[in-house]
């Protein structure tokens, strides 16, 4: 059997073999080294072999047109050639051709055979073999050209591409969009993005056939997709409360969360409160804790929403001595007490109640509960057993009662859903429940929404009133140092949130924020 040889004419690497052709850099054959402004010179062969094989030497150079010339439609064979090596990138080509015998004296058309391999960016490899068909005119030798010269597939207006296949996976925000950096405060993105890691995957690749918007793969790996978590804040409210908070010169902050999924809605705070987050800030909540001791006098029958109750402006209470803000009446229903916020009412009600009464209460509405949840560190409070003193002045929300915006915002969502909210950052991560109670009995909830929607209609946050559907509570909170901090505790529809200014002296800036937050 006769042996054949193969002369091979490689780009962008080593020569292989003593026959073989090559320049160092990728796409580049013949001329100079890569940027230079030497050329290539052609030289017409007399036998078809050599037209060919000077032809792949040029085809894929820095100008292909010297190789393009070697055929009977250098301009089409140009830029065929042209987009074929700007398809490819930096991939590396290599042509072997194969044995022909020389033609005849009068023949006027061969063919050769030739093996081409592409060596793309990720060292992968496309192998496929051509035919260069040739036509001799007016006694010389010239490649017939046709786009199957670069490849079997290939046609008019086409040409081959590498290309990435980029993988899926990013941290989305709630309107599906990318979540960008500087859209949730940054202490909140930095801790997600350290829990969840790179999303991205891993990309994959395909090389194929272009023409027009039409793409036929040759050969490829998919990607691995990479994971798609959604954060559960909404852009709208976030900016809504971020704008709020920012418009106070105290330091100050907002939580919102969506009673009936449980998914946190905004988590806002301004430059002014530092050194902390709503998540993990606690201090006194004052009069908002009346939501509590009004669901614990009710459950155990101390009052019912109708009961005549005293509210003296001042009265003592163990050895406390208690006072309203400049108010006071001999009897008033109490669901009218929680709406004035009566102090004294609702001292005279907690030192009434057991030790473990406010406590265990607490943590129906998710106040003193204990979560683990995915993106956020968070402690909703604390609600100590007290008696005597101390449960007089934690029936008001202070003495040793202490509770974050977040876990206001968790108890407000509780009165609207009449359940304990499982709150969720990042949508389809469940939070780990550590200590956490049932939600509050039924017979309690009707006349705590009730009173909530008083207060807001001729209660102390009557300023409110023209919001539709808003119910809520105020609260003033001595914070020590003669200064005291705001809160207002609500919800409008099934959006529930929690409203709190450092040193603000009394509720009225928090209820100024919420007004700019819901009205957005």
């Amino acid at each position: 059997m006769e042996t054949k040889t193969r002369r091979w004419i490689l780009i962008g690497g080593a020569l292989v073999t003593a026959t073989t052709l090559g320049v160092a850099g990728a796409l580049l054959f013949g001329g100079g080294p890569a940027g230079s402004s030497e050329q290539p010179t052609t030289k017409l062969a007399e036998t078809p072999a050599q037209v060919a094989q000077t032809f792949v030497t040029g085809a894929f150079a820095s100008d292909p047109a010297a190789a393009a010339a070697l055929t009977d439609a250098p301009p089409a064979a140009t830029q065929a050639l042209t987009a074929t090596r700007a398809g490819m990138g930096t991939s590396a080509y290599q042509a072997r051709l194969g044995e022909a015998a020389p033609p005849g004296p009068d023949a006027t058309t061969a063919e050769i055979t030739a093996s081409v391999s592409w060596t793309m960016p990720n060292s992968a490899l496309l192998k496929y073999d051509v035919k260069i068909p040739m036509q001799r005119v007016d006694g010389v030798w010239k490649i017939h050209w046709t786009p199957a010269v670069i490849h079997p597939q290939l046609t008019d207006g086409g040409s081959l591409v590498y290309r990435r296949a980029v993988a899926d996976g990013a941290l989305l925000g709630r309107d599906g969009k990318p979540l960008a950096q500087g859209t949730i405060p940054d202490g909140l993105y930095k801790t997600i993005t350290g829990q969840v890691g790179d999303l991205k995957g891993t990309d994959g690749w395909e090389v194929g056939i272009s023409a027009g918007a039409a793409f036929t793969a040759l050969d490829g790996k998919k990607p691995e997709a990479g994971e798609k978590i959604t954060v559960t804040l909404d852009p709208a409210r976030q900016a809504a409360a971020q704008a709020a908070v920012d418009a106070l010169p105290n330091g100050a902050a907002i939580v919102a969360v969506e009673a009936s999924t449980s998914e946190i809605l905004a988590v806002a705070q301004n430059r002014t409160l530092s050194n902390t987050n709503p998540f993990v800030g606690r201090y006194a909540p004052g009069s908002t804790m009346k939501i509590v001791t009004g669901a614990a006098a009710l459950d155990t029958g101390l009052v019912q929403p109708n009961t005549s109750v005293a509210c003296p402006a001042t009265a003592t209470i163990g050895t406390r001595r208690i006072s309203n803000a400049g108010f006071g009446h001999d009897s008033i229903p109490f669901h009218t007490a929680f709406a004035l916020s009566c102090n004294t009412t609702f001292g005279e009600l907690g030192s009434k109640l057991g030790p473990n009464a406010l406590p265990d209460m607490a943590k129906r509405f998710g106040l003193g509960a204990d979560w683990t949840i995915a993106g956020a560190d968070t402690n909703t409070g604390k609600v100590p057993p007290a008696t005597g003193d101390q449960q007089v002045e934690n029936s008001f929300g202070q003495g040793t009662v202490v509770a974050s915006p977040f876990g206001m915002a968790l108890v407000a969502a509780t009165v609207v859903s009449g359940r304990q909210p499982t709150p969720t950052l990042l949508r389809g991560k469940v939070p780990v429940a550590n200590d956490v109670a049932a939600g509050p009995p039924a017979s309690v909830l009707a006349p705590l929404r009730s009173m909530m929607r008083e207060v807001v209609t001729s209660g102390t946050a009557k300023q409110l009133a023209g919001i539709p559907g808003l119910a809520g509570k105020t609260g003033t909170a001595e914070a020590g140092g003669g200064t005291e901090h705001g809160w207002f505790v609500g919800y409008q529809g099934t959006v529930a949130f929690a409203v709190f200014v450092e040193n603000a002296g009394s509720s009225q800036s928090a209820l100024n924020a919420t007004a700019a937050f819901l009205k957005g």
